[in-house]
């Protein structure tokens, strides 16, 4: 549940409950990249939206944006990755400074942390293959003729 909060309440008194769902799905490419997409919802409506192609790096996964996508630094680069039973998302480098804030809401963060066991099938593989995100993240993916 997430809520819509009006000035003058109370720190965390929702007026307004609502159902709202993270939707995080990953799906392998080859055996060195993973194709993602992630919805996450926070308060307010606030949202963070991103996919792309996240390539094997030291035992996580990782999305450089790409300059073609970002012309000027800071690019954003995510991490993903399991531990301990946990799947995290993260965009904050040693720094800890976020890198990928311009793909989310002023409530929202890509610095994530779920349990595996909430992990559920993708049911509907071919439509999500067959995705303008996806296909389009797999054609970044290939090289330039």
């Amino acid at each position: 549940m997430s809520a819509t909060i009006t000035p003058g309440k109370a720190p965390m008194e929702a007026d307004e409950p609502y159902q709202a769902e993270d939707v995080i799905e990953i799906v392998p490419v080859d055996r060195e990249h993973v194709y993602f997409r992630i919805h996450l919802d926070f308060y307010n409506g606030h949202s963070c939206g991103l996919y792309g192609i996240a390539k094997q790096e030291g035992g996580r996964f990782v999305y450089r944006e790409s300059a073609d996508l970002s012309p000027a630094p800071p690019r954003c680069v995510l991490r993903l990755g399991v531990d301990k039973g946990q799947l995290s998302i993260t965009d904050r480098g040693e720094d800890d400074v976020s890198s990928c804030s311009q793909y989310c809401g002023a409530r929202g963060s890509l610095d994530y942390t779920i349990g595996m066991d909430k992990r559920r099938p993708i049911r509907y593989m071919e439509r999500l293959k067959a995705s303008r995100q996806y296909q389009e993240s797999v054609a970044r993916m290939r090289p330039k003729p």
